[in-house]
């Protein structure tokens, strides 16, 4: 009887080593460095098209045009309304490139964005005010909160990876210098997402993970668009053009 005990718990042994290998073969969990490269391409270029945006904001109140920021296809519906103030804070019937003081933008965003092996569902509000527009400026100021509610699909390593996000959004003091045409990015200030996100990934192997992060980009950026975009404790490169992020480290 002895001998057929040990014969039993060497077939256990077995058994539990055979699992052990079909569980490799379907590969490893989804990791913190991997959820953390999915969270910083969505954020990425949900910022960067904030980042265009707030131009275009400026050209819907009457004050310049906006330079192009990549050339992704962008099939978004963007929907702006606008009220402008005197010096003195005080509503104006109409904006006036030399008396307006500053002017409230209020923006709705709701599309698709498309490119290689990326596609974003995006629906997102944005409550705005750019300021330093009295008299012939030479800078202009942006703040302002929102919310975003985006679905984002990457193909990446064989797997398909969607990333379902909700944020409550802040642009801080980020300044233009004008004019736009010889200075395209930010001179100082930050965008940020307080994101809550669900990523599953589905392919070889199936798995979600449920995360929180707090997603900063930091400007200026350097000559070709290339800015820190900081997930939690790990800082990425993002270019603002491509919307592409590398060189992820943790802290």
């Amino acid at each position: 009887m002895k001998h057929v005990r040990m014969t039993y718990a060497a077939l256990a042994v077995l058994a539990l080593g055979g699992a052990a290998a079909c569980t490799d073969e379907v590969g490893p969990e989804l990791s913190d460095v991997e959820v953390v490269q999915d969270l910083a391409l969505s954020s990425g270029d949900a910022i960067a098209l904030d980042l265009s945006e707030l131009v275009a904001n400026e050209a819907f109140g009457g004050f310049g045009g906006a330079p192009a920021l990549g050339n992704h296809p962008l099939d978004v519906t963007v929907t702006r309304s606008r009220t402008c103030y005197d010096q003195q804070g005080n509503e104006q019937a109409q904006c006036d490139r030399l008396t307006t003081a500053s002017m409230r933008i209020q923006v709705t965003m709701d599309g698709t964005r498309q490119r290689e092996h990326f596609t974003a569902n995006i629906h997102r509000t944005r409550d705005l005010v750019i300021s330093g527009l009295l008299g012939e400026e030479t800078s202009r100021t942006h703040d302002g909160v929102g919310t975003a509610n985006d679905t984002t699909t990457l193909q990446r390593d064989g797997y398909t990876r969607t990333v379902r996000e909700s944020s409550i959004d802040s642009i801080v003091n980020v300044v233009f210098h004008l004019p736009h045409a010889t200075n395209p990015w930010p001179v100082s200030g930050q965008i940020i997402r307080n994101v809550n996100a669900t990523i599953t990934i589905t392919g070889p192997r199936e798995e979600t993970r449920t995360i929180s992060r707090r997603v900063v980009v930091t400007f200026p950026p350097d000559a070709q668009g290339n800015v820190s975009i900081q997930i939690g404790s790990t800082t990425c490169t993002l270019n603002l053009v491509t919307r592409q992020v590398t060189n992820c480290s943790a802290a």
